[in-house]
């Protein structure tokens, strides 16, 4: 039995892919990787990424698999007792999203590798100014207000022209990728306070 915070859940799960003409399968859900030392939820679509964190104890299953979205969305949409968790269930061949006052979704998941997130996660950005995508800070934003940040505020450190680091809460982090500006170079701004 795996224990998820359900509004960690949804905030993970507005990073997964949307796209339906994208065929990278495994980006369409949400990655757990579970055991008694923590569970992790990430979901990235490529251009911008979340790993939450949770503490687990001696009781969790150890278990890594993917959920799809469609699995997730049934999940969030169950009415009532929206501060419970959601209970994992896992299975050799299916597994099982539950809570204690009912509903219940089996699924089986997402066959394939989820990509090593790891390795886009940087671990000193330059600090260069960037150029991002305002939807997908906007992301970042909604997020944030999930897990109960009332102005939705995050942290930002850029990475000129490699990713940025975002820090949502102490257990949640982000990965947003600038957008190559063609040319266009950070304008010299101190003109305005002359």
């Amino acid at each position: 039995m795996i224990m998820i915070d359900r509004n960690k859940l949804k905030a993970a799960a507005r990073f997964a892919a949307q796209d339906p003409k994208d065929k990278r399968l495994t980006l369409h859900g949400v990655l757990v990787e579970a055991s008694p030392a923590g569970v992790r939820l990430v979901a990235t679509d490529g251009a911008a990424l979340l790993v939450v964190r949770a503490a687990a104890d001696a009781n969790t299953d150890t278990w890594t698999g993917i959920i799809s979205s469609d699995v997730v969305k049934a999940a969030l949409a169950w009415k009532g007792g929206k501060a419970l968790p959601i209970v994992l269930i896992p299975g050799k061949f299916e597994c099982q999203l539950t809570r204690a006052m009912g509903g219940a979704v089996v699924f089986v998941p997402v066959a394939g590798p989820f990509p090593d997130y790891r390795k886009v996660i940087p671990a000193a950005p330059s600090g260069a100014a960037s150029f991002y995508d305002p939807d997908l800070l906007a992301r970042f934003k909604r997020a944030a207000e999930d897990l109960d940040s009332n102005l939705g505020l995050f942290g930002l450190l850029q990475g000129g022209d490699g990713p940025g680091l975002v820090y949502l809460t102490d257990d949640v982090a982000g990965v947003v990728m600038p957008i190559r500006s063609g040319g266009l170079a950070v304008a010299d701004c101190l003109w305005a306070a002359a």
